[in-house]
C-alpha cells in the first residue's frame, strides 16, 4: 500500500472512531396517502412501529406543514405551518456541497425528494469552475490569491508549496466564514473512501448546529467531490439522501423553527477521465517547462489537483495560447492583454472586451465559443449597442444552457476580477481530460471531475426553504439573494 492510501485509510479510521453518522431519522415514511391537509408522508421516529411524526405537501408538492403524535396513537394531534414560522426567528443552517450538478438536483426534485425546499435555482459558477473561487463568489468575500493553492508568484519568481498552503486554507479565504469544515487534510480521504468521509461530515455540521451558538450556521462538504469522482451520478445522489435525511431530522427535532439553504460551487463532468500531459507535447512544439521564467520560451504549468482546466505562466501569451490550442485535448486557450481576452481553439479565434459590465465578442475566423447565432438572435431583440457590447444579464439567460454558459463575463473575469495572482494563459479541456497532479490516476479511480469552461463543468444549483430564489444566478449572487429572503446581510460577518 503506497504512502498516499495509508494515510486515507488512517484519516478514515480515525474520523470513524470519532463519530457516528449521528442521523437516525428514516430513510422513508411508514405510508404516504391524500388527504385535507394535503399529501401526507407518516414516519416512525423512535422505532416502535407506529407513526409518530407527519409532512404534508400542497399542490405544488412541497412540504408546508408538519405534525407530532403526542397521544401515541399513531394519529397527527400538533401542526405546525412551516409558513408560519418567521425567518428572522428561525436558524439557518446552510448546507454547501462541492461539485453537484443542477441537472441532478433537478431530477431528484422532481422525482419528490427535498420537498422541504422551494425548487432549485440553476447557478453558473465563474471560470474555471474550481471550489475556492466559487464559493468566495458565493459568499461575496474576500478573493482567492490564485485559481489554486498552487500558482507562480511573479515577485519571488518560483511556483507556492500547494499542498502546505492548501492544509492551511491560505486560498480559501472564506473558509473563516464556515462554522464547519472538517480538516483539510481529510480532503485526501474524500477521494479514497468518500462515503466515510461525507458520513463523518454529515455528523460534523448536525453537531456543530446542536451547539446553538449562533443564527447561521454553515457547513462545507467536501466528501460529496469525492463521491462524484470515484462514483459519478450515483455518488452524488447517495449524498442527497443522506442531506435529505439530515434535514427532516433537524426539522423534527427544532419543530420546524429552522430554515435550510443548500448549494455547490460547480457541476461535474460524469465523464472517465485521463490526464493530458501538455507539458511533454509543449515541449515537442520548442517549449520549456521551467521552475523560473527566464527565456521567452520558457513556461510554468500548474500541475495540483484533478482538473479540466489548466493555467500557465510565460513571457509569450499569445505564442503559448496559439501551440496549447492545436493540442488533442485542448477546447480552447486564452490569455490577456490590454483589457481584453484573446480565445484561441480549433474552431477559430475571438476576441473579448468589456465596456461597463457590458461585453463584446468578436470571432477572428471560426467562432470558438459557439455565439454568433445567439449574439444574432439577441441584435434583433435590440440587446447589443451600436458598438457591438452586449446586455450582460440577456446573454447570461441566452446562454444558460448552451454549451458554454455566459462564456463572455467568465473568461473576462477569469484574467480581470477574480484573482490576485493571474495566469498568463488558462486552458479548457474536453471532458474526457484532465491537466493535473502527474500519478493521481494510479491512486485514484476519476469517473468524474470539473474545472472547464464547458456546461457540465459549470452549472450547479441553489435553493432554500426561506423563499424561493430566482431561477437562474451566477455564483456572486447568492450572497445577495439570500440577504433579500433572509431579511439581513447573509453571510453574517464574523
Amino acid at each position: 500500500m503506497n504512502r498516499v492510501r495509508l494515510l486515507a485509510v488512517l484519516l478514515v479510521a480515525l474520523a470513524a472512531a470519532g463519530c457516528a453518522c449521528g442521523i437516525k431519522f428514516p430513510s422513508a415514511p411508514l405510508s404516504q396517502s391524500d388527504t385535507a391537509r394535503g399529501k401526507e408522508a407518516a414516519y416512525d421516529t423512535n422505532g416502535n412501529g407506529k407513526a409518530d411524526y407527519f409532512t404534508y405537501s400542497d399542490a405544488n408538492g412541497r412540504v408546508t406543514v408538519i405534525a407530532y403524535d403526542y397521544s401515541d396513537d399513531g394519529q397527527p394531534d400538533s401542526f405546525v405551518n412551516l409558513a408560519s414560522q418567521p425567518v428572522e426567528r428561525c436558524r439557518h443552517f446552510v448546507i454547501i456541497l462541492d461539485g453537484v450538478p443542477y441537472d441532478v438536483v433537478k431530477e431528484f426534485y422532481d422525482a419528490g425528494r427535498l420537498r422541504m425546499f422551494y425548487p432549485p435555482s440553476r447557478v453558473v459558477a465563474p471560470f474555471p469552475a474550481m471550489t475556492d473561487l466559487a464559493i468566495e463568489d458565493a459568499l461575496g468575500y474576500i478573493p482567492c490569491p490564485a485559481m489554486e493553492a498552487s500558482y507562480y508568484d511573479r515577485r519571488d519568481g518560483g511556483t507556492t508549496n500547494g499542498a502546505w498552503d492548501y492544509l492551511r486554507a491560505k486560498n480559501a479565504p472564506a473558509d473563516s466564514l464556515l462554522t464547519y469544515r472538517t480538516w483539510t487534510i481529510m480532503d485526501t480521504a474524500a477521494y479514497f473512501s468518500p462515503w466515510q468521509v461525507f458520513k463523518h461530515e454529515i455528523h460534523g455540521a448536525k453537531a456543530a448546529f446542536d451547539r446553538r451558538d449562533r443564527q447561521d450556521v454553515l457547513a462545507y462538504f467536501v466528501g460529496s467531490a469525492g463521491m462524484g469522482t470515484l462514483n459519478g451520478k450515483e455518488g452524488h445522489v447517495r449524498c442527497l439522501e443522506m442531506v435529505e435525511r439530515m434535514v427532516n431530522q433537524i426539522t423534527w427535532e427544532s419543530r420546524g423553527m429552522v430554515k435550510f439553504t443548500m448549494f455547490a460551487d460547480h457541476g461535474h463532468t460524469y465523464t472517465k477521465e485521463e490526464r493530458l500531459d501538455m507539458s511533454r507535447l509543449l515541449e515537442k512544439k520548442g517549449w520549456h517547462p521551467a521552475r523560473h521564467l527566464r527565456d521567452k520560451k520558457d513556461f510554468v504549468q500548474i500541475e495540483f489537483g484533478i482538473v479540466t482546466y489548466a493555467a500557465f505562466y510565460t513571457h509569450d501569451a499569445p505564442g503559448l495560447a496559439a501551440d496549447l490550442a492545436k493540442i488533442d485535448g485542448v477546447e480552447l486557450a486564452a490569455y490577456h492583454a490590454d483589457g481584453k481576452v484573446f480565445i484561441n481553439s480549433k474552431n477559430g479565434s475571438a476576441v473579448v472586451s468589456e465596456s461597463s459590465g457590458r461585453f463584446k465578442y468578436e470571432p477572428e475566423g471560426g467562432d470558438p465559443l459557439q455565439l454568433n447565432d445567439i449574439i444574432a438572435g439577441l441584435k434583433a431583440a435590440g440587446k447589443v449597442d451600436e458598438n457591438g457590447f452586449i446586455d450582460d444579464r440577456a446573454l447570461l439567460e441566452a446562454t444558460a444552457t448552451h454549451v458554454y454558459p455566459d462564456p463572455l463575463r467568465r473568461l473576462w473575469r477569469a484574467f480581470y476580477a477574480l484573482v490576485e495572482n493571474v495566469p498568463d494563459v488558462v486552458v479548457s479541456l474536453e471532458d474526457k481530460w484532465y491537466g493535473g497532479s502527474p500519478g493521481y490516476n494510479l491512486v485514484v479511480k476519476i469517473a468524474s471531475t470539473h474545472g472547464g469552461l464547458n456546461h457540465k463543468n459549470s452549472v450547479t444549483f441553489a435553493m432554500s426553504t426561506a423563499g424561493p430564489l430566482p431561477p437562474l444566478m451566477r455564483s456572486e449572487e447568492i450572497s445577495k439573494n439570500l440577504s433579500a429572503i433572509l431579511g439581513r446581510p447573509f453571510p453574517p460577518r464574523k
